[in-house]
């Protein structure tokens, strides 16, 4: 490649470059404009100052204006479009508002700074559903926008559960999406360094049975809730992005702020590549290598293609390499999100933030969430300028292999580490929340049950943020008492539910505690372990512990336990609800270290899952053990129902069954790993052939049981 045409892919990648940092920047515009953020249709938060900002010329005065006087905006406004008329049937949903509150015109004045920025403050103002135009006027310059409505705004953020748009029961749900009151934006970017506005224009959708097909599912499903419970417009900020990361949803400070190897490494990374994308001779010999790493492709291409040919052969595809792009705009680096979309409305006012990520920590990034997911409702909190900010986290739901053993799910990583780090980290906050979603799982990583993670979603906000008598949670593991062998765990109660039952001296067990979803069920989900650390199923009831209702936890196998944990798995097998059926989420009741997911090299990340291998097999190991003990405490049991007076034809089926039982077990040993173990340990290997041969002697002994006389 020669060195004009080398100079020639430089100068266009630079000129894209120039282009795209100028489109970063708020002044590339002199003209009169607002912020995009400010669109037709759009909502304004009620109750909270509001700030209109935009850009000018230097010094201009901005002269701004609310009201419902839709005149304001006269020769402004494109002219509206005639209602479409095709000769169907429609039917549109009317708000009828009475004793509204009254709602006054306010202007205010602005004066553009040297860098072209104005900024205009307006009281707050009630919530309504009359619309209004808001008008931004300078000399002979004039912009506005209309069909405003003042109610509630949250900004929906996180990755493709909160960004996917199918969801069960959408054919009849988006159907009847006639919510004019609902309003709806979204958009997702990504930049290395903060804009100062969104860099493309965006629109604010109106809910309606068309528009609703597009909208992504959780937010609109909790918008709409929201909307039809508070009766007051609804705005939704959709800026989520799939596969993303935590570390881009945290302010660039925040994550300078943690000195851990697995985020320090990923900012120097990072810093490196971007520095790279602002060196023109690196873009240079960034392009200059793609090229020719093209043109080799090409030319291996062509040679066979005509060997293709020449053998009488279907031709190959060329397959050419992938275009370099520039990090600065990468898909999830650090802040990157969170630079792109919430730093450009970092100033309009919202009611709160709802937050639905982590699926992809769950792949050896996990160690790497500990540090960064607590500095995310941080970071919200300071964009918005508002340490009290709400922030509603959703929880994973379940997904992967479900009823996996509890040795093995309490040494792999996945969403149970996830979910117990945003517990940890959410806790304490008053001003949030953990929504629990895991019965909500399936074998997709994208689970089709949407509806219910909306609802509890809505109900966390109707109870916490506008303090609506709902209830809105199950009940929360508290504390733990440790007797005679067994667990006592104790839970506190939803503030309705509490209230609903407390002037009862001798509650029933389901009016204060967690119960089976299934009615008088087995409690399933718990886990126990003693001070080996070494974990087994465990059997759960309810009881009460020195008069206080309580749930007993216990295992045969575990004589001096010390911990339980609930839900502990990716896909968790627990049952357990509260009043409204509401999930009771996943807890433990020890601070043991978790195991390490760490991917910040390509040695660390062969070495972590080594040894998260290792931990798994044994796992598996300790899991065919305990098997095994079972099957043998239950030996006595078999022998005592042998002669309680059944039936001879009975007791026969019953020893069958238990036989069949503990052959399913022994069957297990057909998995590699066990095969390899036992054959590097032959006297295993025999004991295991004796016990396969003592179960064919039982199976022909049943069958020479005499019939009962």
């Amino acid at each position: 490649m020669g060195p004009a045409h080398r100079r020639s892919i430089a100068a266009m990648v630079l000129l894209g470059a120039l282009a795209v940092a100028a489109a970063a920047g708020a002044g590339e515009q002199p003209a009169l404009r607002f912020a995009r953020i400010f669109g037709d249709h759009m909502v304004l938060q009620q109750g909270k100052p509001v700030r209109i900002w935009g850009w000018a010329e230097p010094g201009a005065e901005v002269a701004v204006t609310i009201s419902e006087d839709p005149k304001i905006a006269d020769g402004l406004l494109p002219e509206a479009a005639p209602p479409r008329d095709d000769g169907q049937r429609r039917v549109t949903v009317m708000y009828v508002e009475h004793n509204a509150p009254a709602f006054k015109p306010q202007s205010r004045q602005a004066k553009a700074d040297a860098k072209c920025a104005w900024e205009a403050t307006v009281d707050p103002i009630p919530a309504g559903f009359t619309p209004k135009a808001v008008v931004a006027r300078s000399g002979q310059q004039g912009v506005a926008i209309s069909d405003v409505l003042v109610g509630e705004i949250w900004v929906c953020a996180g990755q493709s559960n909160m960004a996917w748009s199918n969801f069960n029961r959408k054919g009849r749900e988006a159907a009847s999406a006639d919510f004019p009151g609902l309003r709806y934006v979204a958009w997702h970017d990504s930049w290395y360094k903060p804009r100062d506005d969104i860099s493309r224009e965006v629109q604010w959708a109106v809910c309606s049975p068309e528009s609703a097909q597009r909208f992504s599912a959780v937010p609109y499903l909790y918008g709409m809730f929201l909307h039809r419970y508070l009766k007051v417009p609804v705005g939704i900020i959709n800026v989520a992005r799939g596969g993303t990361t935590g570390q881009t949803w945290c302010l660039r400070e925040e994550l300078d702020s943690i000195d851990h190897v697995t985020v320090t490494t990923a900012l120097k990374d990072y810093d490196a590549q971007t520095a790279m994308w602002e060196d023109p001779k690196q873009v240079e010999r960034i392009m200059a290598e793609w090229q020719e790493a093209c043109e080799q492709k090409k030319a291996e291409h062509a040679k066979k293609v005509a060997q293709a040919k020449a053998e009488g052969k279907k031709e190959p595809r060329l397959r050419l390499p992938k275009k370099p792009g520039d990090a600065r705009s990468g898909w999830s680096p650090p802040a990157g999100l969170f630079n792109a979309t919430i730093m450009p409305i970092r100033r309009l006012a919202i009611r709160g933030v709802l937050y639905y990520q982590g699926e992809n920590q769950a792949f050896q990034r996990w160690t790497r969430y500990e540090y960064t997911f607590p500095k995310i409702p941080v970071s919200f909190r300071k964009a918005f300028g508002d340490p009290k900010l709400p922030f509603g986290c959703i929880s994973q739901p379940g997904w992967g292999t479900f009823g996996i053993d509890p040795e093995v799910a309490t040494v792999r990583g996945g969403y149970q580490v996830v979910r117990d780090i945003q517990h940890r980290a959410l806790k304490d906050d008053p001003h949030a929340g953990l929504i629990a979603t895991y019965p909500t799982g399936n074998s997709y990583i994208h689970p089709g049950e949407k509806l219910p993670v909306a609802e509890y979603a809505s109900l966390w906000a109707l109870a916490r943020v506008y303090g609506k008598p709902v209830v809105h949670r199950a009940n929360r593991y508290q504390s733990m008492k440790i007797r005679d062998g067994k667990i006592y765990l104790f839970f506190d109660s939803d503030p309705i539910v509490y209230e609903r039952w407390k002037h009862i001296k001798n509650n029933a067990y389901w009016q204060v505690l967690p119960c089976p979803r299934e009615g008088n069920a087995e409690f399933k989900g718990f886990i126990i372990a003693g001070k080996d650390r070494r974990w087994y199923p465990a059997k759960a009831r309810h009881t009460r512990l020195d008069g206080t209702p309580c749930i007993e936890v216990m295992s045969d196998l575990v004589p001096e336990p010390v911990a339980v944990r609930y839900g502990w798995a990716s896909w968790p097998e627990g049952n357990m609800v509260g009043r409204e059926r509401l999930p009771l989420p996943a807890f433990r009741t020890d601070d043991w270290p978790l195991p390490v997911g760490v991917s910040y090299s390509d040695e660390v990340k062969k070495q972590c899952r080594e040894n998260l291998r290792q931990l798994s097999e044994a796992g598996a190991a300790q899991a065919l053990d305990r098997k095994i003990r079972e099957a043998m405490l239950a030996l006595p049991r078999l022998e005592s129902e042998l002669y309680m007076g059944r039936r001879q034809r009975d007791v026969r089926k019953l020893l069958k069954s238990k036989v069949a039982r503990m052959r399913s077990i022994v069957e297990e040993l057909d998995d590699d790993f066990l095969k390899r173990q036992c054959a590097a340990n032959p006297a295993i290997a025999e004991k295991l052939k004796a016990v396969q041969a003592l179960l064919a002697e039982v199976e022909a002994g049943i069958d020479k049981l005499p019939d009962a006389k």
